[in-house]
């Protein structure tokens, strides 16, 4: 009879490695917690199995792989061990161990991926302030018309890290392989005060502050630099200040506007999380060693799988014709997912599996005592066009006479697709 799971040991070996991998080391919930915490009946399945194989190479793997996740030697050296076993003959305990794998790798939607010339242990850390003295490369010209506007939504309270990843990803933005003319970036400070100003402001195309000293409030950090940039931009590109691209990210995604209805896209199924030691090469392989892209052999990365939102292209057009993002979007959690679903129902809505690398920063993703998401009360596809103008730089800086100044989809109820 027919099943669902591989006969072959390579891929079920595979999976009990990663799993057990991303249920053992402590940086895996940090990288996504929601998934995490989704996967977690799953992982401890397997752990379970892999501690009663009967065999003690296993048995011994499995603790030293408990021990040093991060280790390809370990990992290495477990995945051989069991597709040995497999090989001569396996038995009920091993079958267990794999149909318990199998299952978990897929309902889960964190994986694991560590790059065989992978060291985390001798790279030193960069900081913002060497990433500081690098040149910040050319700007625009006196009289440039740029056709596509990045907008990078930023906020940066802790140690530096995401200011860090920040001039990391315009740093590698100004190295690209089309006109410099023909793309512009404008990042969008919100917080209670322009602290990284002048810091950005070399780096950057546009700056733009909004004012909002409580939580971040991403979906109108970039209404505000989609709507209060100067200039006509066809193409919107709604970046992650995270995200380090390669040096044809910007052509290669502009030629997918040129298929016929192409009105947006995602341009990536899986979202690589980096560890710091990671994170740190990655940065001086593609600015100070002027790599066209980044060896994945020598990543160490969890691996979200289809996450929205760290990198979305759409028509500008295509962008007003749904209201922009949803501005009732408080903290962290659930706004992508909303653009996406809103993108798919009003517009072709592609997606692509380009490489996407998210650089480390202490996570400030949290819960509800439920499990959900903090924004899981907000409905989705509610929000839409309205007189109420989205992206207002203003709108939290100083309260109405009337009240609270109010959302723009509170002036436009039957926007709501049900």
């Amino acid at each position: 009879m027919a099943t669902m799971t591989p006969t072959d040991p390579e891929p079920l070996a595979t999976a009990v490695v990663t799993t057990l991998a991303v249920h053992f080391d402590p940086q895996a919930r940090e990288a996504s917690i929601f998934y995490w915490e989704r996967g977690l009946s799953y992982r401890e399945a397997v752990v379970a199995a892999a501690e009663q194989t009967g065999d003690e190479t296993t048995s011994c793997l499995v603790g030293e792989l408990r021990e040093r996740p991060a280790d390809p030697a370990v990992r290495l050296a477990l995945h051989t061990r069991l597709v040995e076993l497999a090989a001569d003959g396996g038995g009920e305990a091993l079958e267990t161990l794999f149909g318990r794998a199998w299952a978990a790798e897929s309902n889960s939607r964190l994986g694991y991926h560590l790059g065989r010339h992978y060291d985390g242990t001798g790279q030193a850390v960069v900081r913002p302030e060497r990433l500081g003295t690098r040149a910040p490369g050319d700007g625009l010209g006196p009289g440039d018309e740029p056709q596509v506007r990045v907008v990078v939504p930023f906020r940066d309270r802790g140690p530096g890290l995401r200011l860090r990843n920040l001039l990391a990803c315009l740093q590698a933005l100004r190295d690209q392989s089309v006109p410099r003319a023909f793309y512009e970036v404008t990042v969008v400070e919100s917080d209670g005060t322009p602290r990284w100003r002048d810091t950005v402001l070399p780096h950057a195309d546009h700056y733009l502050f909004a004012c909002k000293p409580d939580s971040f409030n991403k979906s109108w950090a970039v209404n505000a630099g989609v709507v209060n940039t100067p200039g006509r931009a066809e193409i919107i590109c709604i970046l992650d200040a995270d995200a380090l691209v390669d040096r044809d990210f910007i052509a290669r995604n502009v030629a997918r506007f040129h298929q016929p209805g192409a009105m947006g896209h995602l341009s990536y199924r899986d979202m690589w999380c980096l560890d710091e030691a990671a994170t740190s090469w990655a940065i001086e392989e593609r600015l100070w060693r002027r790599a066209a892209e980044v060896d994945p052999d020598h990543l160490r990365a969890f691996v979200l799988r289809r996450p929205p939102g760290c990198c979305v292209w759409v028509r500008t057009s295509a962008f007003h014709r749904i209201g922009g993002m949803d501005e009732r979007f408080e903290g962290w959690g659930g706004e992508d997912n909303d653009f996406a679903y809103r993108m798919d129902t009003h517009s072709a809505f592609d997606h692509y599996n380009d490489p996407l690398l998210h650089m480390y920063h202490p996570s400030s993703a949290v819960l509800r005592e439920d499990g959900e998401l903090v924004n899981a009360h907000i409905p989705a596809l509610s929000w839409g066009p309205s007189a109420e103008p989205i992206g207002d730089l203003h709108r939290f800086e100083r309260p109405s006479p009337t009240g609270p100044r109010p959302a723009p989809h509170e002036r436009r109820a039957d926007t709501h697709v049900s």
